[in-house]
């Protein structure tokens, strides 16, 4: 439901906002993409995920989409393929990073990660982000061990040579998760880790990583500044940990935009404060599920908004571990970046809630309750803009029943909507026409056709204007991430067996309407 506050504290001032809806005019960014390009996971510096520049595939004919090449890898791909010159380059989570032809799928290079980090279970999960001649990735694991720490490095986008590689944090549970975002020579990323799944192991010390964002000069891959999310621990379990940073930033008037994870554990002190239903129990700077600004040039938080209440959580709560925090929060964190509009900046989270907020103080414009949350979402990875909608897809692994909205009927699974980028108000819902299927994948926009994935398999081409599946496509296992769009191509990556019930598939597709030459 539009308008309901998820927690007590901002009640009133949730219900003046609403009761005097702010009418906001929603203007992109200015993008460093081009229409024959798409460099960086969100399309643009804001985060939009939209390709304003496509004119080949509209809603007349997306139906007609056919898969043009097929490309198999060594692994899932679940990260948005990036696009430039000519060339996609994607990694997958077998772990290797791929250039192949645009036009024809056919191979250019392909590295492993662990040649350029060392760990022999390195991989990458996230968008490369193309500089100039370079590409800009992180690394991860395949499984949830300890290991080296977090890395971003630089290659050659021509060759694949490393360039330079640099250890953002060396906690044995760090990898990143949000790809990086390249403006004005300064590489901006978020660090997130894999604690969280460690806590599974009882005799694992829970928990120590703090969560933070580095901004890098992209020519050398020197640390400019880190700024953390949440108190120094000292390395020691019992303090604050988590407040990872999962997604993309987006960069606009000057301030960068991000939003942070839960807590894994909190102080004894503050567990109990928070067991006893008080308010305020944490540290001021313990920036757990938050929409954050901060200034590029320092990384000065400018503003924090705290968007839930408590919220300590680790996997160990959904087997019974030790290693559960108590209280247990409901793991409504934040995995998708935000989507800066201008006069508005968007955070969808985990809860289901899509919030639109005022970039220049944080505060509540509108907030509508699109679906319900879960610890796969609610919004998991990602929503999407034009500038006058957004596009959000609900998970809902929980199975929770939901009406979808304005009249639409009941169901138990995932779905996609469009929002009123001024408002917040539903334009319109559709269920994934596969029940059961859990829709956590983000979505992609371009000339009237929205693209949507699912842990069906499915990918869908639907009407932007009101909600009409114009196309569909079984890539053979599941689908988290929103495709590419670039000259009439559609780049999307298939398999996600990481969590499940996801399927693998090591695909990566490109669509497009028979005839078009890229």
């Amino acid at each position: 439901m539009k308008g309901r506050s998820p927690f007590p504290h901002d009640a009133g001032v949730f219900a003046a906002v609403i009761a005097n809806l702010v009418l906001i005019t929603a203007v992109l960014s200015p993008s460093l993409a081009t229409a024959q390009s798409w460099p960086i996971a969100g399309h643009d510096l804001s985060d939009t995920r939209s390709q304003p520049n496509e004119t080949i595939i509209s809603p007349a004919n997306a139906s007609q989409l056919t898969a043009q090449w097929v490309f198999t890898t060594h692994g899932d791909v679940s990260a948005t393929p990036t696009v430039s010159n000519g060339a996609v380059y994607f990694p997958d989570w077998g772990g290797y990073l791929y250039a192949v032809h645009a036009g024809n799928g056919k191979l250019i290079w392909s590295h492993r990660i662990s040649d350029y980090n060392g760990q022999a279970s390195a991989m990458s999960r996230i968008s490369p982000a193309v500089y100039q001649g370079e590409l800009i990735i992180g690394d991860n694991v395949s499984q949830a061990i300890e290991h080296n720490g977090a890395h971003i490095m630089a290659v050659d986008r021509n060759t694949g040579k490393l360039l330079w590689i640099t250890q953002v944090d060396p906690h044995p549970a760090a990898i990143i998760t949000g790809s990086p975002v390249v403006s004005g020579g300064t590489v901006y990323v978020g660090v997130s880790s894999n604690e969280e799944a460690l806590a599974t192991n009882n005799a694992y010390p829970c928990c120590t990583h703090r969560g933070s964002m580095v901004a890098l000069s992209a020519s050398t891959g020197r640390i400019l500044w880190q700024t953390y999310t949440i108190p120094d621990n000292g390395g020691q379990p019992g303090g604050y940990s988590g407040n990872a940073i999962w997604g993309p930033v987006a960069l606009g008037n000057g301030t960068l935009f991000t939003a942070t994870g839960n807590n894994y554990t909190v102080p004894a002190s503050v567990a109990k404060c928070e067991a006893k239903g008080g308010t305020n129990c944490e540290s001021p700077d313990d920036h757990f599920d938050s929409a954050l600004a901060l200034d590029p040039a320092t990384g000065a938080i400018k503003w924090a908004h705290k968007l839930w209440g408590p919220d300590a959580w680790t996997v160990a709560c959904t087997t019974g571990g030790s290693n559960c925090p108590s209280p247990t929060g409901p793991d409504y964190d934040f995995g998708s970046g935000p989507n800066f509009m201008g006069n508005l900046v968007g955070f969808g989270q985990k809860s289901g809630i899509y919030w639109a907020l005022n970039p220049s103080n944080g505060n509540i414009v509108w907030a509508t309750s699109v679906g319900p949350g879960g610890t796969l979402g609610g919004i998991e990875w990602g929503s999407a803009t034009d500038g006058s909608r957004v596009y959000a897809a609900i998970g809902n692994n929980g199975m929770t029943p939901y009406a979808l909205a304005n009249g639409g009927p009941t169901i138990t699974w995932g779905s996609w909507a469009a929002l009123d980028a001024q408002t917040g108000s539903f334009l319109w819902q559709i269920a994934d026409p596969t029940p059961g299927a859990i829709d956590v994948g983000s979505v992609s926009v371009a000339n009237g056709v929205v693209y949507t994935d699912s842990y069906s398999g499915y990918v869908y081409a639907i009407d932007a204007a009101t909600g009409s599946i114009l196309w569909s496509f079984n890539t053979g296992g599941s689908v988290i991430d929103g495709p590419s769009i670039v000259k009439g191509f559609v780049f999307w990556g298939s398999g996600f067996s990481h969590i499940a019930p996801g399927t693998g598939n090591k695909k990566v597709y490109a669509f497009t309407i028979p005839g078009t030459v890229f």
